[in-house]
């Protein structure tokens, strides 16, 4: 077997977000959605909600469903989420319910049903489809976290007026957006439909949201239907400056205890790992070099949904078993992405895994560990990353031990056990 290196827990110190009062600034951008829209009072009206882990997420809608009902409107819960969920309305109103913002924990109605309307066409003649919810409320409040997309890169990628078009557009819409991408660059494509989507929805804006580097909430915007276009690559290109990345541009194998849809599109994040313009190859503009991935497992909330599981070189028996392949499936093919469902090279155990990465690694491999690539505050180093590591501003700790490292890969989660043992050694 290869020489295990030794590992270090090394701990970054990321700014704490300073949001004065979530709550009242979601229902003040509310509210002045509402006096905009001048509505009568019993107005439905749909809030678009997505299927991402986002943090306060549930805090926000709580607070914008409490605005609407002062002001006498009734509030309805519309997914966008395009083929999430297994492409149907219970599975969307599943993934609802996995992050706290369902109907039951809300108490509000929820419209999830996948049958769209067709709006108009693209110039190109792609068909503009939105979720037939839409048409049965009086107004239409969005609410996404801006952040850099997994795969599409330019002034447009994940934010309010993806969710407006390839989220509303449920499994069809979402189908026929990425297949048009092929051919008409992606911001492109989506501005045009956004237009269309405007001048036939009752939008009254949207609420973006902007994570720092703990995924915690820093900043949130409220855009009328009119700005969107215009201010959301502003706030991309804020959103991008706040992304947390590895603390090495190198590395010879990540090891990803869980990945899942509510971390990232791709279980893992691609501008985290090195692996946005290429399934298994990193290029000159990601932000690291990565040779292998071994993934561990699946979060619970992703609900079997392991798609981005292909973006990896490994995994284990205990994963391959989570895994929900007719929701893969499904998610994958509508992105027009199908290698990010195709299976891994499949061990046992971790023990097999390392043997079989190691014996492809250099001398001295660089190895990364980390929980997911939402939780990069604290990671594992083997000793060849520390040098980059140390230029990255990291705080580098006490060794630990290769047969430390290896006694707990029978169990549990990997990075929860030997961060449990040194929790005490590390301040953030």
């Amino acid at each position: 077997m290869p020489v295990f290196p030794s590992m270090y827990l090394v701990a970054r110190t990321f700014p704490h977000a300073d949001l004065p009062d979530i709550d009242v600034d979601v229902r003040q951008i509310v509210g002045r959605f509402c006096e905009t829209a001048s509505l009568n009072a019993g107005a439905r009206i749909g809030l678009a909600v997505g299927s991402r882990g986002i943090s306060e997420q549930s805090r926000v809608i709580t607070a914008a469903v409490a605005e609407l009902r002062e002001r006498s409107f009734e509030p309805v819960l519309i997914p966008a989420m395009g083929s999430h969920g297994g492409a149907t309305a219970e599975g969307q109103m599943g993934v609802l319910d996995t992050l706290g913002i369902g109907p039951g924990a809300l108490g509000v109605p929820c419209s999830a049903t996948i049958k769209t309307v067709v709006l108009g066409e693209t110039s190109t003649g792609v068909p503009v489809h939105v979720s037939a919810a839409v048409s049965e409320v009086d107004g239409l409040i969005l609410c996404n976290r801006i952040k850099p997309h997994t795969r599409f890169t330019g002034e447009v990628q994940s934010g309010l007026l993806k969710m407006l078009t390839i989220g509303l557009g449920k499994h069809v819409g979402a189908a026929t957006y990425h297949e048009a991408a092929v051919a008409v660059p992606f911001a492109e494509l989506i501005r045009e439909a956004v237009e269309i989507v405007l001048a036939g929805v009752p939008c009254l804006g949207g609420l973006a949201l902007i994570e720092n580097q703990r995924k915690q909430l820093a900043e949130i915007h409220g855009l009328s239907a009119g700005e969107f276009i215009s201010r959301e690559p502003v706030l991309l290109q804020r959103a991008s400056e706040l992304v947390a990345r590895l603390p090495v541009t190198a590395v010879d194998l990540l090891v990803v205890d869980e990945i899942g849809k509510e971390i990232s599109g791709t279980g893992m994040d691609t501008n985290v790992i090195g692996r946005k313009y290429n399934d298994h190859v990193s290029g000159p503009d990601d932000w690291c070099q990565t040779s292998l991935i071994y993934v561990r497992g699946l979060t619970d909330g992703t609900q079997g949904n392991a798609n981005g599981i292909g973006v990896a070189e490994f995994t284990r028996r205990a994963a391959l078993e989570r895994i929900d392949w007719s929701k893969t499936t499904v998610n994958a093919m509508t992105a027009r992405h199908p290698t990010s469902a195709m299976c891994p090279v499949v061990f046992e155990n971790d023990r097999e895994v390392f043997e079989a990465a190691l014996g492809m690694c250099s001398r001295e491999p660089r190895i990364v560990h980390i929980r997911n690539t939402g939780s990069l505050e604290r990671v594992y180093l083997s000793e060849a990353c520390l040098g980059d590591a140390r230029q990255s501003e990291f705080k580098c700790g006490v060794s630990i031990r290769p047969d430390y490292y290896e006694c707990v890969f029978a169990g549990g989660s990997l990075f929860e056990n030997l961060c449990q043992e040194d929790s005490g050694k590390f301040s953030d």
